[in-house]
This record gives C-alpha cells, structure tokens and sequence, in this order.
C-alpha cells in the first residue's frame, strides 16, 4: 500500500496525486501532518521524500501501470531457426 504523508503547505498537490493514485488502481492512504517540513511517500520498503520526488515515482507508476496491457511482441527478438522446440520432432 501505497501512504503519502504531506504537510499542509503542499495540498495543494494532494488534489493532483489522488487522481493520479485513483487512475493507477493502487491502494494508497493520504495522511496530512502537520509536523512535516516536506511530503513523503512510503510504497513498502521504498520512501521517497518532496514533491517533485513523488511526482517523478508516479510517474514511474504512469508507465509500470501503461505497460501492463501493452502488446509486448516487439518488445523482444524472437529468432525462429534458433528457438528450442518445445514438442521435438520424432526421427
């Protein structure tokens, strides 16, 4: 789960991060602390700290999220004459 903590300075952008957030389909909780001096954004193990920070780790989201429903066939080299049959043939 996705916990963006920001201090009151910065929600402006919190209107802007739960959009993103809603079109990325990941859970997330939105916390305001007053206590804060910048935003953070903790995603399990990863913590990312200030504002342009989150924006550029949601938008590594934009693109993980875009990818998942990519047709990837040109994404990789398939050469067939060097393939591994999965059935071999009987001789």
């Amino acid at each position: 789960m996705i916990t963006l903590t920001y201090p009151p300075k910065n929600s402006d952008k919190v209107v802007s991060w739960q959009v993103r957030l809603d079109r990325q389909l990941f859970k997330y909780e939105l916390k305001e602390d007053a206590s804060l001096a910048i935003a953070t954004l903790q995603d399990g193990d990863k913590l990312v700290e200030g504002v342009n920070a989150i924006d550029a780790y949601l938008d590594e989201l934009d693109t993980l999220v875009n990818g998942w429903y990519e047709d990837r066939c040109d994404k990789y080299e398939f050469d067939a004459d060097k393939a591994t049959p999965i059935f071999p043939s009987k001789s």
